[in-house]
């Protein structure tokens, strides 16, 4: 087991390139460096070292999700680059409350039984799943079953050695986006004190020197102000949402009393639509009243088309209304919307400056 894990360290780092705004930005939690070492006699003879992982969470509180990242061939006393960078999260609302886990493995095996897996998975056709993408690593097993198989696998077959194991609790209330830190030993070492993170996202003691005789694990916090409505199709209260609004839109109404008929049938879709949105954890509040918003404004410009060139007034929304929107006037409205596009500008491009895999 190991001798030594230190704390979460916040190394000296970069400004990060947006900062993570509690109840008004969302978050993702990616693995950004990992390296493992494993300290033997030259008797020793290892041959595999595998990265596993399990996320527990408040957004799923019954569940955790268990991975297996990376199958990797090591060597005694020297410091092996597992080479990942992979999301740990998908992305989540910054709320003060809710909390993650985040437990870390890494585990040196000899030869054989990684050898016997391999056989075991072409014979009953989970290879494929766990073929390579690339000639030095594997891909991640997403399934906590099938992963749960392989490690008990693994722990029938032969030696093992723990060279690596932290867990991460992350609070939101005190959650910064950057880079987090935890180092170890599995021998006794002198654990460093000040950690950095260089222009080029490499991973230093405070002078500059490399980590080579520790293991480590490097995780980055990433902040987005906003994801965008197509994140929501799927879920009931955008699609009433959607459905109602293109009803209305496509609506030929003759008469003002035609109007109004489908203004109030309007307004009474959006009281369900907010209720049925504060039961879904994955969107900020602030986003679904936004989303809300900017159907408001074509709405708005169905109902009410005369309207369309003139100043936006200043006159109050019924309560209800106010409720739905966040907002009392019509000249709010259409401010919250530009700021909302403007919001979704900067999201767009802080993801491609991400550089994301399937984000």
């Amino acid at each position: 087991m190991p001798t030594g894990v230190s704390s979460v360290y916040y190394p000296n780092q970069p400004n990060p390139q947006f900062n993570l705004e509690l109840d008004n930005s969302y978050f993702l939690v990616k693995l950004h460096d990992s390296q493992a070492f494993y300290k033997a006699d030259w008797l020793t003879e290892p041959g595999f070292v595998t990265f596993s992982s399990s996320i527990e969470s408040s957004f799923q509180p019954n569940d955790s999700t268990q991975s297996l990242h990376k199958i990797s061939s090591v060597q005694r006393n020297e410091p092996c680059r597992l080479g990942l960078s992979i999301n740990l999260t998908d992305w989540l609302p910054a709320r003060p409350t809710d909390w993650l886990r985040i437990n870390l493995k890494y585990t040196v095996w000899q030869d054989k039984p990684l050898k016997n897996l391999m056989a075991q998975l072409e014979q009953t056709g989970l290879v494929a799943q766990v073929s390579l993408l690339r000639p030095d690593w594997a891909v991640a097993l997403k399934v906590s079953k099938i992963v749960g198989q392989l490690v008990s696998y693994l722990l029938r077959e032969g030696s093992q050695h723990e060279i690596f194991s932290s867990t991460m609790d992350l609070n939101l209330r005190d959650l910064k986006a950057g880079y987090q830190v935890v180092v170890g030993s599995h021998r006794d070492e002198i654990l460093p004190t000040s950690l950095k993170i260089d222009a080029n996202g490499n991973l230093t003691n405070i002078s500059g020197s490399s980590l080579s005789s520790l293991s480590y694990a490097v995780i980055q916090v990433l902040a987005l102000k906003r994801r965008g409505q197509e994140i929501a199709r799927n879920e009931p209260w955008w699609e009433l949402l959607e459905a109602v609004k293109e009803q209305i839109l496509d609506a030929e109404p003759a008469n003002d009393q035609e109007r109004r008929k489908l203004s109030v049938d309007w307004r009474s879709t959006l009281t369900q639509v907010r209720v049925l949105a504060r039961k879904q954890r994955g969107f900020l509040l602030p986003e679904i009243r936004e989303i809300i918003a900017a159907a408001q404004v074509e709405v708005d410009a169905k109902l009410a088309p005369s309207r369309a060139n003139e100043a936006f007034g200043t006159e109050e929304f019924p309560p209800d209304l106010q409720d739905c929107l966040g907002v009392k006037t019509e000249q709010e409205l259409h401010k919250l919307v530009r700021d909302y596009q403007d919001a979704l500008e900067v999201s767009q491009q802080l993801l491609e400056q991400y550089n994301l895999s399937g984000n």
